[in-house]
C-alpha cells in the first residue's frame, strides 16, 4: 500500500512539475506580477549588454527605482516618484521630487521638502561586484522661483 501511495505522489509531482504555470496568482485567477528589471538589455546587436543601475542603501542595485534614500546614513535626502524617460549605458533621465531636509537650523531640527524636479544620473562606475552603477544623480529644481541644480554622490 506504501508502495502504492509513493507511485501516485511521485508520479502527480513529475506532471506538476511539467506543467507550465504562470506563476503564483495563475492559480487564483491573478495576472503574473511583472518582471523585475535585471540591468540586461539588448544591444544594438542583439548581444546582451548590462545597463547601469543604482546601488540601495542595503547594497541591492536596482533599475529604474521610483523612489530612492541617496544619504543612507541620516536620510536627509531621497528622490520619491520618479517616472524615468529614459535609462541608458551613459545617462538616466527621469522627472519626480527631490525630497530633502533643509538642515535649518540644523539637520536634527531642519524640515523636509519636496521639489519637483529633473534628475540626471551620470558618471557610470564599473565595478567588481555589481556591474556598472551610477554614481552621480543632478537635480533641476525652482526654489521660490529661483532656479536650483544640486548633484549628489551615490553608493558605489
Amino acid at each position: 500500500m506504501r508502495r502504492l501511495a509513493l507511485a501516485i505522489f511521485s508520479s502527480t509531482l513529475a506532471i506538476a512539475l511539467m506543467v507550465p504555470t504562470g506563476g503564483a496568482g495563475a492559480a487564483r485567477g491573478l495576472a503574473p506580477a511583472a518582471p523585475r528589471p535585471t540591468g540586461i538589455v539588448s544591444g544594438p546587436t542583439g548581444a546582451l549588454v548590462a545597463v547601469p543601475r543604482v546601488l540601495s542603501c542595503l547594497s541591492v542595485p536596482e533599475v529604474r527605482p521610483a523612489n530612492y534614500l541617496m544619504s543612507c546614513a541620516d536620510a536627509n535626502a531621497s528622490w520619491k516618484n520618479v517616472r524615468w524617460a529614459s535609462w541608458g549605458r551613459k545617462t538616466a533621465l527621469g522627472t519626480g521630487g527631490l525630497y530633502q531636509n533643509d538642515c535649518q537650523p540644523n539637520c536634527v531640527s531642519g524640515h523636509f521638502h519636496t521639489y519637483p524636479a529633473k534628475v540626471v544620473l551620470s558618471e557610470v562606475t564599473e565595478t567588481k561586484k555589481y556591474g556598472p552603477l551610477y554614481s552621480k544623480a543632478t537635480f533641476s529644481y525652482s526654489v521660490n522661483g529661483k532656479h536650483e541644480s544640486e548633484t549628489f554622490g551615490l553608493a558605489t
